[in-house]
């Protein structure tokens, strides 16, 4: 059995009860984290822009707009996947560079929607669109990457195909043809990084997935074995070579990644968290001010200066790639969320000055660690002439380096409340614990689908 068709009937075939609690409780994790995160960036300007783009291209009442009304299920897709990337602050895997849920959730339940289906299948077909993801993902991994490729958007487009076969309740052969259509719409470059099409990068993936699983539904046909061959997805998609389909099959349906998947703590690029979480060690305690401070000089791994391309940033996009500005808010905040990274903020005076403290320097390898590990030294010259070092060697939120449970509820509460409420936020949290209970996708909808937007 080729890797396409081993990945087409693991999603079909697998159920809610084949999926570990453990990972099912994970999995209502990542889901409040990006009901949240995405909720909040429905109100972002990428939101308003993604959702008028799809107001007008793809109206319907089949699926859900998050807080802004209804579209057609591809359209919904888009525009959710779209909101969950929209500030930079949804999940990631920690052993690869993917963020799975934004993708893989917006077409699942826009799926989940079409379908009239209930939260066991939702929840099941989730688990498989980011198994599937983990998996392409890792298998590419990192010839892909490197060579520019934002695999959020590429290997993410196959985590929503089958998260949408599978709640679609498509044959094998149907999602083989999925897969097919699903790869020759697989696309998002990295130079793209610090503008509005890297969030949509997540979007698109989520609605090349809903429209491949729909196509294949009514019969259209692809290559069946998409990923294998000599000019399949997976030679292609790595230039050099490095495609591995044994990632893909080894142990399908018996170990799952889930619990791979990490939390942001931030809004900004993963690769800037370890840094911020360094220097804000240091800061709370040695109780320093921005005036107390001359310098901060932050050691990165050579790897992440292809993701930090804006040492000067001009607007917050652009901030959420600038180690100088992650660095300046943490400095001027002790903390940095979703307030600190607004144009108003990046072009204070006071930021500013942080910024021009801050410097870098990359290192190869830095800790002996591969680059996933995402790890920071960070050294702060005081202005009374003291030295203090700080290290985290993994980014914080990942199963390596966990946050708690009430750090994580308040970026939720932040992120939902301040467009929901704190009542209707309280009831969205509700809802994803009892996801697989009868009425709770129901309750669930009824708080995302009222548009918030009078």
């Amino acid at each position: 059995m080729d890797e396409t068709t081993a990945l087409a009937s693991f999603a079909v075939s697998t159920e809610l009860s084949d999926v570990p609690e453990p990972e099912i409780d994970h999995a209502k994790r990542a889901v409040r984290d990006y009901l949240g995160v995405a909720v909040y960036g429905s109100r972002h300007e990428v939101g308003d822009r993604i959702a008028a783009y799809v107001e007008a291209s793809s109206p319907g009442t089949d699926a859900t707009v998050f807080a802004r009304g209804s579209a057609s299920a591809p359209g919904a897709a888009l525009a959710n996947g779209t909101f969950g990337h929209a500030i930079d602050y949804d999940d990631t895997f920690e052993s690869i560079v993917i963020h799975p849920t934004s993708p893989v959730f917006a077409a699942a339940l826009a799926a989940a929607e079409r379908a009239d289906a209930d939260g066991r299948a939702l929840l099941a077909g989730y688990a498989v669109g980011v198994e599937t993801a983990f998996r392409v993902g890792h298998a590419t991994y990192p010839s892909h990457y490197d060579n520019g490729w934002h695999s959020t958007g590429t290997v993410g487009s196959f985590g929503a195909a089958a998260a949408a076969a599978s709640v679609l309740g498509l044959s094998v052969e149907e999602t083989r043809h999925a897969f097919g259509v699903v790869a020759s719409g697989s696309s998002s470059l990295k130079r793209n990084f610090g503008s509005m099409t890297k969030p949509l990068h997540a979007g698109h993936a989520a609605q090349i997935g809903v429209r491949a699983a729909l196509l294949a539904r009514e019969g259209f046909t692809a290559d069946p074995s998409v990923l294998s061959g000599e000019i399949g997805y997976g030679a292609v998609m790595t230039p050099g070579g490095g495609y591995d389909p044994g990632e893909i099959t080894d142990g399908l349906g018996e170990t799952w990644s889930l619990t791979d998947v990490g939390f942001k703590p931030y809004p900004s690029g993963v690769i800037t968290h370890a840094a911020m979480d360094a220097l804000r060690g240091i800061v709370e305690r040695e109780d320093l001010a921005p005036a107390d401070v001359a310098s901060i000089t932050v050691a990165l791994d050579d790897a992440a200066s292809e993701m930090l391309i804006h040492a000067d940033p001009q607007n917050a996009l652009q901030a959420k790639f600038s180690i100088e500005f992650c660095l300046a808010a943490v400095l001027r905040e002790r903390d940095a969320g979703v307030r600190e990274f607004t144009d108003e903020y990046v072009a204070e005076a006071e930021t500013r000055d942080a910024i021009a403290r801050v410097e870098r320097a990359f290192e190869p390898n830095l800790f002996g660690a591969e680059f996933a590990g995402y790890g920071a030294r960070v050294t702060v010259e005081t202005t009374d002439g003291e030295e203090h070092v700080a290290e985290e060697r993994h980014a914080p939120g990942g199963p390596t380096n966990p946050v708690s449970e009430a750090r994580l509820r308040a970026k939720f509460d932040e992120c939902a409340g301040t467009v929901l409420g704190a009542d209707d936020a309280d009831a969205l949290a509700a809802a994803v614990v009892d996801l697989e209970s009868d009425g709770a996708l129901s309750d669930l909808l009824d708080v995302l689908r009222v548009d918030r937007t009078a």
